[in-house]
């Protein structure tokens, strides 16, 4: 599983890494800081030119650029296709109370909106529900006889 973290603060940065590890969820991990440096990742822009296409991402929503809905925005404005389109779940992780947020995030097409602090108990159920539409929404490989 590729999973793309949008997350400016250290420790909460932190806390997700640990319990992705503790998940046993095979993955690979990209955290980037930044309004800017998510949505270059996501069109693969630059540096990220060689990016995988996230499978999981996890947007903290007060970012020093803007916000995490900017970010879906920006990608949903760009040539790319939408994340949401291309099989990447989003979820996003926010102290914030405001239902006006929530509205906005369910226009949005995300997938998961959870409060901070997050109970890794709820935010493990996620991923691993995730990946389960994973395994099972994989298309089988017809042979070609050729």
């Amino acid at each position: 599983m590729e999973i793309l973290l949008v997350e400016d603060g250290w420790t909460d940065a932190r806390v997700t890494i640990f319990a992705l590890r503790r998940s046993r969820v095979h993955h690979r991990l990209t955290l980037v800081r930044s309004v800017s440096e998510a949505t270059a990742f996501l069109r693969r822009e630059g540096i990220f030119s060689r990016a995988p296409q996230p499978d999981l991402l996890l947007l903290d929503m007060m970012l020093p650029d803007g916000t995490g809905l900017d970010v879906l925005e920006a990608v949903k404005r760009s040539n790319v296709a939408d994340v949401n389109t291309c099989g990447t779940t989003t979820v996003v992780l926010t102290a914030s109370s405001d239902p006006e947020l929530r509205a906005r995030c369910d226009e949005l097409n995300v997938h998961d909106y959870m409060k901070k602090p997050v109970c890794e108990e709820d935010f493990m159920r996620v991923v691993r529900d995730h990946k389960k539409l994973m395994i099972h929404s994989t298309p089988i490989l017809e042979p070609v006889l050729v």
